[in-house]
């Protein structure tokens, strides 16, 4: 079903989570003041006067970047066409939850979640699906806890009974043989475009890095979960029969130049790099947006080109026929698994201010996690 007719009767309504991106110029500095300012994201002192200033000095850089790209971000349009799949998908298959409507709810800027929910408020049953695999509190717990700020203050029980979300799902066979399958496929692209041979290409997972401190103090286990699923997407590219070199790295590391944070990073793993050839895989990432399109294509590119003589990058998920029929099947799991939502716990240090209450009100257990 069309994700923009909100005069049709909806029964299901599947928001999918994520950042969003500026559609133009104008958008640029609203949307860096929302990030910066964002508690969950980044903690800064004095957080709203320090995010604004931060928004501001960044601006003409992130117009720059857009400008290199030739466009602005496309993060938007490209998930418009995925919940148009999804939709299509899910009332082939799962007539009885039909007609379904899938929509985007970005954290950062338009539409959000909310204005998502208050649209089709007659829907029988609402989920929020996170575009994050892997669990942050910066991405996924962000995404949670704005939503549940929006519906809290409602002042009303009637999105509590019907709401639900779907979470971490980076484990997933499915996940790992999809990633194995678009690297396996541009491997050998390389391969027989430039004459390499399996050992001649190193392969390097790049995701977005985190404050240090946030996986090893606080307790975040975003970073186990990117090693969790480099390692396996690894085991299933040698079952496959590629003899290559492996390397997970760290990118865009956006916030106060002491802090330190997880390591190595991306342009120090591709300047050891010995082999001929370059394959970047945007680990954690399911559309293109400027770290893929900017800072992994063009800025590391350049990197590379000082040390390989190949450099090529995988897509992300976009518009692949398996990703929509990924997202179908964990949509309709969770709704035979009675639309039970499942968030990762809290970390064991939590520093959130709703982290616990969100997950109270999306009925998910355990709230809180152990040492």
């Amino acid at each position: 079903m069309n994700s923009n007719k909100s005069e049709h009767p909806v029964k299901t309504l599947l928001i999918l989570l994520n950042m969003g991106g500026p559609q133009n110029k104008d958008e640029i500095h609203p949307y860096l003041k929302e990030l910066f300012q964002d508690r969950e994201l980044l903690k800064l002192p004095f957080q709203k006067i320090l995010g604004r200033f931060i928004a501001w000095r960044r601006t003409p850089k992130i117009q720059e970047r857009y400008e290199e790209i030739g466009q602005y971000s496309p993060t938007k349009a490209i998930m418009e066409s995925q919940c148009e799949g999804i939709a299509q998908k899910l009332d082939q298959l799962s007539p009885e939850s039909a007609p379904h409507v899938c929509v985007s709810g970005f954290r950062y800027c338009s539409p959000r979640p909310g204005e998502m929910i208050k649209q089709y408020k007659g829907a029988e049953k609402i989920i929020l699906f996170s575009q994050y695999p892997q669990h942050s509190c910066c991405t996924s717990g962000s995404s949670f806890c704005d939503a549940y700020r929006w519906l809290n203050n409602q002042n009303s029980s009637d999105y509590q009974d019907k709401i639900s979300v779907i979470d971490q799902w980076w484990d997933r066979a499915d996940y790992t043989e999809l990633w194995a399958m678009l690297i396996q496929r541009k491997f050998e692209e390389m391969k027989k475009e430039h004459g390499l041979k399996d050992e001649d290409i190193r392969i390097i997972y790049s995701a977005h890095s985190l404050p240090e401190s946030y996986c090893l103090e606080k307790g975040d286990k975003y970073n186990e979960e990117i090693q969790g699923s480099v390692n396996r997407i690894e085991k299933v590219l040698q079952e496959n029969g590629l003899r290559h070199e492996g390397a997970l790295a760290w990118q865009s590391k956006v916030g106060p130049q002491r802090t330190k944070w997880l390591s190595p990073s991306t342009p120090d793993v591709i300047a050891e790099t010995k082999q001929k050839a370059i394959l970047m895989v945007p680990i954690a990432f399911t559309t293109d947006h400027i770290e893929t399109l900017d800072e992994i294509d063009i800025e590391f590119r350049g990197y590379a080109d000082e040390v390989v003589d190949h450099f090529a990058r995988v897509d992300c998920f976009n518009m692949e026929e398996k990703f929509i029929d990924l997202c179908a099947r964990l949509v309709i799991e969770h709704m035979n698994d009675d639309f039970k939502s499942s968030i990762r716990p809290c970390c064991v240090n939590c520093e959130g201010t709703d982290c616990a209450s969100m997950r109270k009100y999306f009925g998910s257990s355990p709230v809180h996690a152990t040492a």
